[in-house]
């Protein structure tokens, strides 16, 4: 079964998001991160909450439930903190390409998404009228990681050309996929940059931009994962 999995937001309303992308559904639990899982169809929608540890033990449970295996697509939505005014900022979409993270003993390794994967979300988001850009991604374990500095918005576990972080789930997801023979892309939008704070906005206003986001990001990744699994 294909998947859409929603990162970083653990207030995320995956009931709105599933409700204006799949309309109908079924729905499951995962029993470690309490999180629902909507199906249908070939498709399944769910969140991983926050952080690269909520993330990895959705997956894997989503595998040991026979939700997820070997051949199937893995497209991964959520926000990520911009390092870089020029080249990032608030609201903009992108898609981390490629990945690293410099904590749990994967310091020094990149990953990259599917190849075949990625030309096809590339495509949906050109062709739906989207900008994007794709940048060089790294991997915060916290907001707060006292290796970034929040004032300069800078990460001294990084180089410059490392231009945004989130909190790891994207490296650890496209390890995952990786690891189980799956294949495995993301789309991100911007929530924090140097100059445009999220501190700035208020929390209505956030978050009816980022549900506007999420429906339409997640629409774009239901569009690709509704493709028969090994078409790529």
């Amino acid at each position: 079964m294909n998947a859409i999995v929603n990162l970083g937001n653990p207030r995320k309303g995956m009931r709105v998001v599933a409700d204006a992308v799949l309309g109908t559904y079924s729905t499951d639990d995962l029993k470690i991160t309490g999180v629902e899982v909507y199906r249908k169809g070939n498709l399944l929608l769910t969140s991983a909450t926050y952080g690269a540890g909520m993330t990895l033990d959705s997956l894997e449970e989503l595998k040991i439930k026979g939700l997820v295996k070997v051949d199937d697509s893995i497209i991964f939505v959520g926000s990520m903190g911009s390092l870089s005014e020029e080249q990032i900022s608030l609201g903009d979409i992108v898609i981390p390409n490629p990945c690293s993270c410099a904590y749990y003993g994967f310091d020094g390794l990149w990953l990259h998404p599917d190849k075949n994967l990625l030309t096809v979300l590339r495509t949906t988001l050109a062709d739906s009228g989207i900008n994007f850009r794709e940048y060089k991604h790294g991997s915060s374990f916290a907001v707060f990681d006292p290796h970034t500095d929040h004032n300069r918005y800078t990460s001294s576990l990084y180089g410059n050309d490392v231009i945004g972080v989130d909190c790891g789930e994207v490296f650890v997801g496209i390890y995952f996929a990786d690891k189980n023979q799956m294949r495995a892309a993301a789309a991100l939008y911007c929530s924090d940059s140097p100059r445009l704070h999220i501190g700035d906005i208020g929390i209505e206003e956030f978050s009816k931009r980022a549900t506007e986001t999420d429906i339409l990001l997640n629409s774009i990744a239901a569009q690709i994962c509704s493709v028969t699994s090994g078409t790529f």
